[in-house]
């Protein structure tokens, strides 16, 4: 063999070992470390976003629960029924027969007295005088009722006087028993005018003295 080709040789045997045995990647060590720290702090972040995001989430959640109405149930009210009491029934309206109308009978006066109550020497208010017995009852039952206290006395020919109590003596007109008696007369007049059928109010009432039967 020649020089030349003991050259060619080597250098082809060379070649073939560059070629069968390529070269491996080497990072530095460093590099790699700095790499994982990287990642770890990434997940790392990752986690405490996502924990916080929840945390949040259910704090939110209760904040909500307790601002929401409650709604108290009553345990002795059966299922479905509302828990409103009832309506009370209204009052009937007044009527006849009531006290409001003058019925004697709710009076806290009571019936009328039997006979003549007035005394010899007293005064006393004449409501009305010499009507028919029938509407002198009517306007005794009518008074009465209003707690106006009234009598009718008997006069001649089927009639009557309406006379107030209690009597006064004369020197006692202008006392505040007497006063509240003649207002009382006035407003229980109102009412009775207020019939519609043609009543008075009562206006012309006067005091009269008791002197005995006539």
């Amino acid at each position: 063999m020649t020089l030349y080709e003991a050259r060619r040789s080597k250098g082809s045997a060379s070649a073939t070992s560059v070629l069968a045995s390529p070269r491996s990647l080497r990072l530095p060590v460093g590099i790699v470390f700095v790499a994982l720290l990287a990642i770890a702090a990434i997940a790392l972040g990752a986690y405490l976003v996502g924990h916080r995001a929840g945390q949040a989430e259910g704090e939110r959640r209760a904040s909500d629960a307790e601002r929401a109405p409650r709604q108290t149930i009553d345990p002795i009210a059966s299922p479905g029924q509302p828990l409103v009491a009832p309506l009370q029934p209204s009052r009937s309206p007044v009527g006849p027969g009531t006290a409001s109308s003058g019925s004697p009978g709710n009076s806290p006066l009571g019936p009328p007295p039997t006979g003549d109550p007035r005394q010899v020497g007293t005064n006393y208010f004449v409501v009305a005088g010499e009507i028919a017995t029938d509407l002198a009852d009517e306007m005794v039952s009518f008074c009465r009722g209003k707690g106006l206290d009234v009598v009718a006395i008997p006069s001649h020919n089927a009639r009557s006087q309406v006379i107030a109590l209690p009597g006064f003596a004369r020197d006692e007109r202008g006392t505040t028993p007497v006063k509240a008696l003649e207002g009382k007369i006035r407003a229980v007049g109102a009412q009775w005018k207020s019939l519609g059928r043609g009543n008075g109010d009562f206006h012309d009432f006067y005091p009269k003295l008791f002197k005995g039967p006539s």
